[in-house]
């Protein structure tokens, strides 16, 4: 059977994946929620009259609810946009297992301060944050104002996720059929054994 038509077919797909993508827009996935932050009341323990102050303990908080992102993320460029309008609070993101080292309530954890390692936002000017998101399990953080109420707020996030066409995986699978295209089966066969050749054993 004759490889010419493979070849020409090879050649033109690779043609395309490097075109197309110039005029037409990569797949793009998108979602949006909205989820409850709880900011811990701070304990208030009385001191000893005209010696010592009152002593004030505060905490972060910790949402119940985990943001499952798949794997199939890390192949994408992603961005979640995380905003609030609670005045004086921040928002923070940690990975799921934190929630280990705080002390479960009703419908959140409490969080020693600082006991927490965040991979995103966190006690930084504004409220809103953008965040490049890896796969994985993940908890919102609530923290800021320390005050001896319970403030439960909403916390909006959104994210678009795009196919990345300047991945070294999309170039790759181009390359390989422009390979095919130029030089054919014998041909890539000959460039093999010139880069690789054969070890001879002696005698």
């Amino acid at each position: 059977m004759r490889e010419s038509p493979f070849r020409w077919t090879a050649g033109i797909v690779c043609l395309l994946l490097l075109i197309l993508p110039s005029f037409i827009p990569p797949p793009m996935m998108e979602d949006n929620a909205t989820e409850t932050a709880m900011l811990p009341p701070c304990d208030v323990e009385d001191g000893i009259p005209f010696i010592q102050e009152e002593q004030v303990t505060c905490y972060w908080g910790m949402s119940e609810e985990i943001l499952t992102l798949p794997e199939i993320i890390d192949s994408l460029d992603v961005e979640i946009s995380i905003s609030w309008e609670n005045q004086g609070t921040w928002i923070g993101i940690a990975e799921a297992s934190e929630a280990d080292k705080c002390t479960q309530k009703e419908g959140y954890y409490q969080c020693d301060k600082n006991s927490v390692e965040l991979v995103a936002g966190g006690d930084i000017p504004g409220s809103a944050f953008t965040w490049n998101a890896e796969s994985g399990d993940y908890r919102f953080v609530a923290g800021g104002d320390d005050t001896q109420t319970l403030q439960q707020f909403d916390v909006d996030w959104e994210y678009q996720a795009t196919l990345d066409v300047s991945s070294g995986i999309y170039f790759v699978f181009a390359l390989l059929l422009a390979g095919y295209a130029i030089l054919g089966v014998k041909g890539i066969m000959q460039l093999i054994r010139m880069v690789l050749p054969t070890n001879k054993v002696d005698e």
